[in-house]
């Protein structure tokens, strides 16, 4: 059972990351395109200079990318190996985008990786499909594994916060994604924020409420954003399972 100081603790944790961080320009003026390649490329931080090591120590919400580098690396033997999510079965998070969505709407995927998930929906009939990764294994492993859908869609190799600036306002009908990936972007990048901006119908996330790095309060960011909880198998208590969250836009 969750002791009572665990429950205090993650509630802090929560509201931090939900409620203490710089807004979007800070993020902007601070990360660069050479920041982002050097992570995509595997290649170490540009140099910074004092007042930035500065700042990136005493600021917990100072801009920084480098948790994206476990996926960057992912290869075979490492506990992110691309071939462990190769799968022909369809996923609750899946099931629930079949449910919601219709062949004729746009989707975006955020964290392709292998392409198991956008293959699937590909064989449904779906052909406006957009997906990121910042695995190159796993894309590549994409490219073998699912050919047609990967010629097709053209994924990005990219991190999830240059990827979403890129895109216009309400560009996708709908967003979906495994939450041990979003959930794993910096609080200092306002990533519900954006995925909202993006998102004309709805966003569709698996999420773990405990076991990835930044756990947020997802239904009230989303509520703050015009998205309403319309789904979610989450049981009262906590638990360290991850659980389906459906929201859709209200206008």
């Amino acid at each position: 059972m969750q002791s009572s100081d665990d429950s205090f603790s993650m509630r802090v944790r929560v509201f931090k990351h939900t409620y203490l961080y710089g807004p979007k320009v800070l993020f902007t003026s601070v990360i660069k395109d050479e920041d982002f390649n050097r992570v995509l490329d595997m290649k170490p931080a540009r140099p910074r200079s004092l007042i930035s090591r500065v700042l990136a120590r005493t600021l917990w919400f100072w801009p920084r990318i480098e948790d994206a580098r476990g996926w960057v690396v992912s290869t075979n033997g490492t506990r992110w190996d691309p071939e462990i999510y190769l799968h022909d079965h369809r996923t609750k998070l899946i099931e629930q985008v079949l449910e919601r969505t219709s062949v004729g709407h746009s989707l975006m995927e955020l964290g392709c990786n292998c392409g198991s998930d956008m293959a699937q929906l590909y064989s449904y009939g779906f052909r406006n499909l957009m997906g990121v990764d910042a695995s190159g294994t796993a894309l590549k492993l994409f490219a073998r594994q699912y050919p047609n859908t990967f010629d097709h869609v053209h994924p990005k190799h990219d991190l999830f916060q240059r990827y979403l600036l890129k895109q216009a306002d309400k560009s996708v009908d709908f967003i979906y994604s495994n939450g041990a990936t979003i959930e794993l972007v910096h609080p200092s990048f306002p990533i519900v924020a954006q995925m909202c901006r993006v998102a004309r119908r709805g966003i569709l996330l698996d999420l773990s409420e405990r076991q990835q790095g930044y756990p947020r309060d997802y239904t009230a960011q989303m509520q703050k954003q015009g998205f309403s909880l319309t789904y979610t198998d989450k049981p009262t208590r906590p638990t360290d399972k991850s659980h389906i969250f459906v929201f859709l836009s209200r206008s």
